[in-house]
């Protein structure tokens, strides 16, 4: 048996190891998977996220072991995952729009799309070839022990030859758009008016191209949709009532994954840099359940998504602008760093937007 087909069971065990780690440390993630991914309802049992992780562990373990019938439990079992997992994430690319998968956790790219399914498929082919070694009475163990220096030395190559590939391809957890929406989703800002009432108005910026004037003027300015926000005491409010003081900003969000959690680290520096609007984050689990939200204002829970809906946010997180006249001013943008993208447009024309009673900058439509 060649020793190179260790490489199979001893690759399942690193992705076994960072994906139980990953989401043993954050259930919240692996539960907020399961439903994003619309999975059984027995599976949403506050027990399934916690066995996920030992599960995932356990085989990592079974597969290091140099005994012949453990090893083989462990093939069988990273065979049986493995295969559950391609089939979940192929049924995932059908839903519109597609959910974040968590699959590790807060690690890796959450989206799910093409490149998800091939990383799966990989995982399971390097599964067969684990259950293969299991079925010919080889457990990676055994051929570790018939290394001789090369082999070691192939070894640490590809170890190494891989952490750069991720280094250099890892693309983070940020997240695409998806699903159709009615309007741009990539957003030209919002030009905005000063306090007390800020009134954005979508409007083409530095940043937009010169060569797209279609994409610059069909920005549909719709109303305000009708829904409901709950705060921590569950007052209810309409969202129309909440934009009618000043503009909001809106930074809607799904599930407990990575981009989720970047978000909120980003909330603060967000409402600093954007003090004439009010910045809210909204969510479509129970916010308060996370500790790490504890105290933190201007939070929001969305029971059954229908804010986020309405809005047509698309994949977690989105941000929307909501004029104070009632209409849309930006948006849907999806993903960590396109709302900090947005965040900036704003300011940038927030800035430039006259004050009452001073003339415009040249060039500017006076207000």
């Amino acid at each position: 048996m060649l020793p190179a087909l260790s490489s199979a069971p001893l690759a399942l065990v690193a992705v076994l190891v960072l994906s139980g780690v990953a989401k043993l440390r954050d259930p919240g993630s692996t539960a907020s998977m399961i439903a994003l991914l619309r999975l059984p309802a027995v599976l949403g049992h506050r027990l399934v996220p916690r066995a996920v992780p030992v599960v995932e562990l356990v085989t990592a373990a079974l597969l290091l072991t140099p005994w012949r019938w453990t090893y083989a439990v462990g093939a069988a079992a990273s065979l049986g995952l493995f295969t559950a997992f391609l089939l979940v994430i192929a049924r995932a690319m059908t839903f519109d729009p597609r959910p974040t998968c968590g699959c590790f956790g807060r690690v890796g790219d959450h989206r799910v799309n093409g490149r998800t399914v091939t990383r799966n498929v990989l995982l399971l082919a390097l599964a067969v070839v684990t259950a293969w070694l299991a079925v010919e009475g080889t457990p990676a163990a055994a051929l570790v022990r018939t290394y001789d220096a090369g082999d070691v030395l192939w070894l640490a190559m590809t170890v190494v030859l891989a952490t750069v590939a991720v280094l250099v391809l890892g693309g983070g957890a940020r997240t695409a758009p998806s699903g159709p929406s009615p309007r741009r989703r990539r957003t030209r800002g919002a030009r905005a008016g000063t306090p007390p009432a800020p009134a954005p108005t979508a409007r083409p910026t530095a940043a937009s191209s010169d060569d797209e004037p279609d994409e610059l003027d069909d920005y549909e300015r719709t109303p305000v949709p009708h829904g409901v926000l709950l705060a921590e005491d569950l007052d209810v409010v309409p969202l129309r009532r909440l934009v009618r003081d000043r503009a909001q900003l809106l930074v809607l969000v799904n599930c407990w994954c990575g981009p989720t959690f970047e978000s909120v680290a980003r909330l603060p520096r967000w409402r600093e840099t954007l003090p004439q609007l009010g910045v809210q984050l909204v969510h479509t689990h129970r916010p308060w359940e996370e500790e790490r939200l504890a105290g933190t204002g201007g939070v929001w829970w969305d029971p059954g998504s229908t804010v986020y809906d309405a809005l047509r946010a698309g994949a977690s997180p989105a941000a929307v602008l909501l004029g104070a006249d009632g209409l849309l001013a930006g948006g849907p943008v999806n993903g960590v760093e396109e709302i900090e993208e947005l965040v900036a447009q704003i300011a940038r024309q927030l800035a430039e937007a006259p004050t009452p009673g001073q003339p415009a900058p040249e060039g500017q439509p006076a207000r």
